[in-house]
């Protein structure tokens, strides 16, 4: 626990950077769901009769996205696409507790913490570790051309965590691919 502790207070800022974009994602996710819920109750109810159906598969969006994310961190591009990302992730989340609270109130409010802890909470967590690495990998290259340094060892070591954080996914996207419709359908009950 301590290495956790020690590892939110040295890097603060960028953990208050990435809460308020998640936060802020929220906010816009929540006013979009709800200022368009008329149109989407049906939309909803269709989802919620057909939950069996559903199957949840990210694995070449997640796949595609990360490394693209990972490569372009070297030129410093990869850092803006990964705050899209995380702030995307934020306004579908945000989205989702909208029209699902209007719809079914606190069935569908626990329904929906239920859907997101399932199928978005791993992802979550390992974006913000890997935008976290892909910083530090920006940072070591901007210093490498402006102070000519040699942050080969460093990059290395990054990279590897890089490759850990987009396998996690990759394998966690496989496992929700073919039973994460079954564990949500688990939890209908509360909708009706």
């Amino acid at each position: 626990m301590t290495k956790y502790k020690e590892y939110l207070l040295k890097n603060k800022y960028l953990v208050l950077f990435i809460s308020v974009l998640l936060l802020f994602g929220i906010i816009v996710g929540l006013y979009l769901g709800i200022s368009h819920i008329e149109l989407l109750r049906e939309d909803i109810n269709y989802y919620v009769t057909n939950i069996n159906s559903k199957t949840y598969n990210y694995l070449l969006f997640h796949f595609f996205v990360l490394v693209i994310g990972v490569i372009t961190s070297f030129f410093a591009i990869g850092i803006p696409l990964l705050c899209t990302l995380i702030f995307y992730e934020g306004m579908s989340m945000g989205f989702l507790l909208g029209i699902f609270t209007i719809t079914y109130q606190v069935k569908g409010l626990l329904f929906v913490l239920i859907f997101l802890i399932i199928t978005k909470l791993f992802y979550l967590i390992c974006l913000i570790m890997l935008f976290s690495k892909t910083l530090h990998i920006s940072r070591k290259m901007i210093g490498k051309y402006i102070y000519k340094t040699d942050p080969s060892i460093i990059i290395n070591h990054l990279l590897k965590g890089c490759m850990v954080c987009i396998a996690l996914v990759l394998i966690y996207d496989v496992v929700l691919w073919f039973s994460g419709s079954y564990i949500v359908s688990f939890f209908k009950f509360l909708l009706t």
